[in-house]
C-alpha cells in the first residue's frame, strides 16, 4: 500500500504538481498527423489539466496552443486557421505558433498592445504518424526514438480512445501480466480454439494461458529508459515461459509479444486531467506493410484497440470516447461470462478498460492506502517507486528526467521466450528485445 501523500504524488499532473512537472519533461503525443489538414479543421484536446487546440497551419506546420484566447476567453476552436497563426473569432486577435500576438485589428493602428500578449503555446514535432508536443520549460529535448517511429506508415497502425479513470490505474494494467489468466481467458482449459483465436490480436496471451500457471513469479530490471519486465510462468514440461514487458518513461507501456512474433504493440497512456486519459494504441510489423486482415482484427476491437466509438461530442477528444462503456457495462454478454470467458465482455480493449474504470469507483481514483499487494504486484511496485523518486528528484533537486538524453535507448521491443528452468532470462532477450543496429529502414 502507499500513504495518501504518495498516491497524490502519482496521480496529479496538473500544472506545479510534482508528477505534472515531470510529465511536461517528456514529450507528449496529442493527435495522429492525419486528423490535422492543412489550414483545415482544429482539434480540441486536454493534456495534463489543460485544454488547448491543435491545429495545421495552411503551409503544413502543426500548432499547439491554449483554447481561449487571452482577450476575453472566447474559444479559439471556433478561430481562422491563416498562414502565420491562428485568428480568434471574436475580435480578430492573431497568435503566432509560438503563442505571440501579432495583430490585434480590433485596437488602433498605432498601439503596440500586440506585442505585450502571448498565449500558452507549445512547440510540436511529428514521427510515425503521430504530433507530439513538448509542454516543458526551457529547449525540447529529443524526441525518443521508438521503434515505430523508423517504419513507413503502412508498417504501423494507430487509435486512441478515452477512459474515464486517472492516468496511472490505467497504465498499472499495461505492465500488469498476472491479470491475463483471468480477465482475458476462458474458463474452459480445454478451449484451444478461444487461445488460438486470441493470439491472433494479442500476440502470446493465448500460448501464457495455455500452460495453466496462474501465478506468474515476478523480475524487474532497471533501464536506461525504464524497466524491462519478467513474468515466469512453468511449462508442463518444466521449462520456464517468460513474458517479458518494455516500460518506458513516463508512460509508455509494450504488453509482451509472442515467441517470434513480428508484430509489436505499445500503449501510451497521456492524463487528460485527473479522471481521465487518453490511451494510445501504436501496432507495428517489424518487416512488412501490416496486411488489411491485420488491421481489420484491430478495427474491429478483438485486441487490444478499440475503434468503436460513440457520436462525437464538443468534449476535448469528443471523437474517441468509445461506444462501450460504464452507461451500458460495456456490452457484457453474461451468458459468455456464464459458460465461455472468465469475463463477458467482447474485446480485450474494452475488458481493460472496463476494470481500469472500474477501480475507485465512477469519476474516482484508487485509494492505494488501503489495498493490499501481492507478489504479482512486483512490477507495479517497482514503477511507482521508480516515478515518485524522479519526480521527487526533479522537485527537490533539479535532477533532470531521466532517460531523456538517452533518446536511442527507447528503441526497443517486448517479447516471449521459453527458457530451461534458472536460465537468466534478461541476458536471453536482449537480442530479442533491441532492433539490430544494421536493419535498413525507411523513415515515415
Amino acid at each position: 500500500m502507499l500513504s495518501r501523500e504518495d498516491n497524490e504524488l502519482l496521480t496529479r499532473t496538473g500544472p506545479g504538481t510534482p508528477m505534472g512537472e515531470l510529465l511536461r519533461r517528456y514529450w507528449m503525443p496529442v493527435v495522429q498527423s492525419s486528423e490535422l489538414p492543412p489550414g483545415g479543421k482544429v482539434k480540441r484536446v486536454q493534456i495534463l489539466c489543460e485544454r488547448l487546440i491543435a491545429y495545421r497551419s495552411p503551409s503544413g506546420t502543426a500548432g499547439l496552443v491554449a483554447e481561449f484566447c487571452p482577450h476575453r476567453g472566447a474559444s479559439l476552436y471556433f478561430g481562422r486557421n491563416e498562414e502565420g497563426g491562428m485568428r480568434c473569432p471574436y475580435h480578430g486577435w492573431k497568435f503566432r505558433q509560438d503563442g505571440q500576438c501579432v495583430d490585434m485589428p480590433s485596437e488602433p493602428a498605432e498601439s503596440s498592445f500586440a506585442a505585450k500578449v502571448r498565449t500558452t503555446a507549445y512547440p510540436c514535432a511529428e514521427a510515425g504518424g503521430i504530433v507530439f508536443a513538448y509542454m516543458g520549460p526551457g529547449a525540447p529535448p529529443p524526441l525518443p526514438e521508438f521503434e515505430f517511429m523508423r517504419y513507413p506508415l503502412n508498417h504501423v497502425f494507430t487509435s486512441k480512445r478515452v477512459q474515464d479513470c486517472n492516468w496511472f490505474q490505467a497504465m498499472e494494467g499495461g505492465i500488469d501480466s498476472s491479470h491475463i489468466s483471468f480477465l482475458h481467458a476462458p474458463i474452459r482449459h480445454d478451449a484451444a480454439d478461444i487461445t488460438t483465436d486470441m493470439d491472433r490480436v494479442s500476440f502470446g496471451v493465448g500460448a501464457a494461458v495455455a500452460t495453466g500457471d496462474r501465478a506468474p513469479r515476478f523480475d524487474v530490471v532497471d533501464t536506461d529508459y525504464g524497466a524491462l519486465i519478467g513474468a515466469r510462468r512453468n511449462e508442463p514440461d518444466g521449462r520456464w515461459h517468460w513474458r517479458v514487458t518494455q516500460y518506458c518513461l513516463p508512460f509508455w507501456t509494450m504488453p509482451p509479444a509472442g515467441q517470434g512474433e513480428k508484430v509489436i504493440q505499445s500503449h501510451i497512456w497521456v492524463p487528460m486531467d485527473d479522471t481521465h486519459v487518453v490511451n494510445w494504441m501504436v501496432t507495428w510489423h517489424t518487416e512488412r506493410p501490416l496486411t488489411p486482415e491485420e488491421i481489420q482484427l484491430h478495427v474491429e476491437g478483438k485486441g487490444a484497440h478499440v475503434c468503436d466509438y460513440a457520436p462525437e461530442t464538443p468534449e476535448p477528444y469528443g471523437d474517441v470516447r468509445t461506444a462501450a462503456n460504464r452507461d451500458n457495462d460495456y456490452f457484457m454478454d453474461w451468458d459468455v461470462h456464464r459458460t465461455t470467458m472468465y469475463c463477458g465482455i467482447p474485446g480485450f480493449g474494452v475488458q481493460d478498460q472496463a476494470v481500469q474504470e472500474s477501480q475507485g469507483g465512477p469519476g474516482g481514483i484508487v485509494d492505494r492506502s488501503v489495498e493490499r499487494l501481492g507478489t504479482s504486484d512486483t512490477a507495479i511496485i517497482h514503477v511507482r517507486k521508480l516515478l515518485m523518486t524522479a519526480a521527487r528528484a526533479l522537485r527537490e533537486k533539479g535532477t533532470p528526467a531521466p532517460g531523456v538524453d538517452r533518446p536511442a535507448s527507447f528503441c526497443v521491443r517486448s517479447t516471449s521466450i521459453v527458457l530451461p528452468p534458472g536460465a537468466p532470462w534478461a541476458d536471453a532477450v536482449q537480442p530479442l528485445v533491441a532492433p539490430r543496429p544494421n536493419q535498413s529502414l525507411t523513415p515515415a
